[in-house]
């Protein structure tokens, strides 16, 4: 089989006479066409703007393209042809070849390069024949055998090695369907049937809802409320931080990887999961538009690219929900599953994003992961959730992770009595948060997808997920008229509000008390349907809550370790003497979380619902040095906190300002490569070049192994970062986010 190396060193290919990359000399400014920028997931105004800001974004182990590529520039060759990775726009590193001449004048000086940046794949695909394989590596490093294939008079690539996984995949969704159809104990799959007095409720609630909304147009929740009524099963949302499972999760119901997990492919658009006949899919976007999806085009790859951020096909709007009916998936006839955006941030375009679909939610699992208390970013989401008024159960997740502690070969604290202790955690910060008593249902979803079709074996039954399947089942029973229930009782609440708030007077006031008794008729009628499953158990352990003297000890350590991380931050030496900073980063979140933890974990309830103008700057002190929206003072700092580097409007004297704050740039230990690569292109960069600063990485929701070798890669990655763009060394360390000892 040819490898793709080997075909590259075979076949060059003259550059093209329209150029897609154009590099003036001795400037070194580059300039795009709008196809190539497409391929890179940029835009104009984030694509790299000179030559050495492009090569910045290769990946570490093709730098000796690079050193290719300026040889020959300062050579008298004109031709030149490199494939290498480069970090793209959605945080993937993709192959390209650049084919590019280089126009020299009459003392054979460098001019310009024109050329263009292709896709190594596409270059193969378009000379290849149907049935042709080629080896590849994808973004993480993997090799994947590709085939040739003709679809609709198109030749393009499939992964060969996936598809054979597909079709073993399919065979045993379909032997699955098929004890399931002929058990003696189950009944053939088929869609739901809605009776008469179903569409009398649905009716009657759409003209509640419409006539509360004709005296208050703008509720953006009764919107939605009347947006979910074309839903006609019940809709149970997995909601939760970043990292915290959910996605693994969703795949384990599902009984197969199609869910994108890991950090880098955050799921940025709801995908939403029934059970079927029919394995298929439907893209939704934004301007109306609905693409259908076969069959054999349903992988995880795929899924993982119009569900991640940027995905822009055809530049048609941006999508607004994937639907996915996948047979043999453990979710109960009348119900799906939506897997939304992971939040671990007050203001992020996830969060957004999740706040508009919370209210066509009727139900809400909430997943956290073993080993970590309730933290501040929970109860900012949980706040949100909790405003929508929908029932709630939490999945504690991860539960492989935990092992027996043992002492002599004795056992001294099990893997289960911890697992219990933090189901009790998790209650108990529930009941002081809200006053809530919530089921809370231990899983390893892990190993409940590798164990899906051995489900007779032990570790699946200590997987745990048929807990979950049993705790639904009950309410697949007249599941529309259920979630029309739960969707007026949801309707009442907002309105009810409405009125204790004393947000409307007059006519309009009595018009919304006229909407609320005939909401209360309505639900008297179907108060039978409002039954939701309680008092789950995990085992017959009685689960104890801790006693007063545990919590005060657990509350003077919690405070013993906050100071200890303050006096650790403001003992570095760029901070000496000093106790003026400015927080700066790609995105703001990140500031947003090293200052909840230099605030003891302040939840920052002050903000407003949906954040606060993208350009605004924040601050916490005693003298802003310009306009600011004003925080608490939680110390004796001064704290500065800038908008996203990409909504930083003023045009302000960096050198100067950061004579008077220390800058503090913060990245998510997750992202190192595309923070230092956002860094690079930075409003500021100039000014970190001859200022002393510190550069912070958050590390929330990693563990072990992951967390180690990312720690690992951060010296030779951040050497080669600041030898590239010449700029001060600055001290760095590494914090845990929103962390509650």
């Amino acid at each position: 089989m040819l490898n793709l190396a080997d075909w590259e060193r075979e076949n060059f290919t003259a550059s093209s006479n329209i150029a897609g990359v154009t590099v003036n000399f001795p400037s070194r400014k580059i300039y795009f066409s709008p196809e190539v920028l497409s391929l890179l997931r940029f835009d104009a105004s984030t694509c790299p703007k000179t030559l050495d800001q492009l090569n910045e974004l290769c990946h570490p182990e093709d730098h000796l393209q690079i050193s290719r590529l300026e040889q020959v520039i300062k050579s008298k060759e004109s031709f030149i042809t490199i494939t290498r990775r480069l970090f793209c726009g959605d945080g993937h590193y993709r192959n390209f070849r650049l084919e590019a001449i280089i126009h020299r004048n009459s003392r054979g000086k460098p001019e310009k390069l024109t050329g263009r940046e292709i896709s190594a794949l596409n270059a193969w695909l378009a000379t290849a024949s149907e049935g042709d394989k080629i080896e590849s590596q994808d973004e993480n490093g993997n090799m994947k055998i590709l085939e040739a294939v003709r679809v609709q008079g198109v030749m393009t690539l499939f992964n060969a090695g996936m598809i054979e996984d597909m079709q073993n995949e399919n065979m045993r969704l379909r032997r699955e369907i098929q004890r399931r159809i002929f058990s003696a104990n189950s009944q053939p799959l088929k869609l739901p049937d809605y009776s008469e007095n179903e569409d009398i409720l649905r009716s009657k609630l759409e003209d509640y809802i419409n006539s509360a909304l004709n005296v208050l147009t703008g509720n953006n929740q009764l919107k939605a409320l009347r947006r979910s009524l074309n839903e006609t099963s019940l809709t149970v949302g997995i909601v939760g931080l970043t990292s915290s499972g959910k996605s693994s999760f969703m795949n384990s119901l599902l009984g197969e990887k199609l869910i994108p997990e890991q950090t880098k492919a955050t799921t940025n658009v709801p995908i939403i999961c029934r059970e079927g006949e029919t394995r298929s899919a439907k893209v939704f976007y934004q301007d109306g538009r609905v693409d259908e999806i076969p069959s054999v085009r349903l992988t995880g790859n795929y899924v993982k690219d119009i569900a991640s951020e940027g995905f822009n096909p055809g530049n048609r709007s941006g999508i607004a929900r994937v639907e996915m009916i996948i047979p043999g998936a453990m979710i109960p006839e009348g119900i799906c599953f939506v897997d939304t955006p992971g939040s671990d941030a007050l203001i992020s375009s996830g969060g957004a994003m999740l706040r508009n679909i919370l209210p066509e939610l009727d139900m809400l699992i909430y997943v956290t992961p073993v080993r970590a208390r309730l933290k501040g970013a929970d109860y900012d989401l949980l706040k949100n959730i909790l405003s929508i008024n929908a029932k709630i159960v939490f999945v504690l997740s991860q539960i492989d992770l935990e092992r027996d502690d043992t002492e002599a070969g004795k056992i001294i604290h099990s893997a289960h009595d911890k697992i219990l202790g933090d189901i009790n955690a998790i209650r108990h910060d529930m009941k002081n948060f809200c006053g809530l008593d919530v089921d809370v249902i231990p899983v390893s979803a892990k190993i409940a997808c590798e164990k899906f079709y051995d489900k007779k074996s032990q570790a699946w039954i200590d997987a745990n997920l048929e807990d979950v399947v049993k705790y639904f089942e009950p309410l697949s029973r007249n599941s529309f008229t259920r979630a029309l229930t739960l969707r007026a009782e949801r309707t009442l609440k907002i309105l009810e509000g409405v009125i204790a708030r004393r947000e409307v007077t007059g006519s309009s006031r009595w018009r919304i008390q006229d909407v609320i008794s005939n909401l209360k008729k309505l639900l008297s009628a179907e108060q039978k349907f409002t039954e939701i499953p309680s008092g789950y158990s995990f085992s017959e352990s009685v689960i104890t809550p801790k006693t007063q003297s545990q919590n005060l000890l657990s509350s003077l350590i919690t405070s013993m370790r906050e100071r200890e991380f303050r006096t650790k931050f403001f003992s570095l030496d760029a901070l000496t003497g000093k106790r003026k900073i400015i927080l700066l980063g790609a995105e703001r979140d990140q500031s947003l979380k090293l200052f909840s933890r230099l605030a003891h974990n302040l939840t920052l309830e002050y903000l407003p619902d949906g954040g606060i103008s993208k350009s605004e700057w924040l601050y916490s002190g005693y003298s802003a040095p310009f306009e600011c929206i004003i925080l608490p003072v939680i110390g004796n700092e001064n704290i500065l906190i800038a908008p996203s580097n990409a909504n930083i409007t003023q045009k302000l004297d960096w050198h100067k300002l950061f004579q008077e704050y220390v800058p503090v740039v913060s990245i998510d230990l997750a992202r190192v490569d595309s923070g230092l690569s956002d860094l690079a292109y930075s409003p500021y960069i100039t000014g970190l070049a001859i200022s002393q600063w510190i550069l912070s990485f958050g590390n929330a929701g990693l563990f072990d192994t992951r967390q180690n070798d990312l720690t690992s890669q951060v010296p030779k990655r951040f050497r080669e970062f600041v030898e590239l763009n010449g700029i001060i060394n600055p001290e760095w360390f590494i914090f845990e986010n929103y962390k509650i000892f």
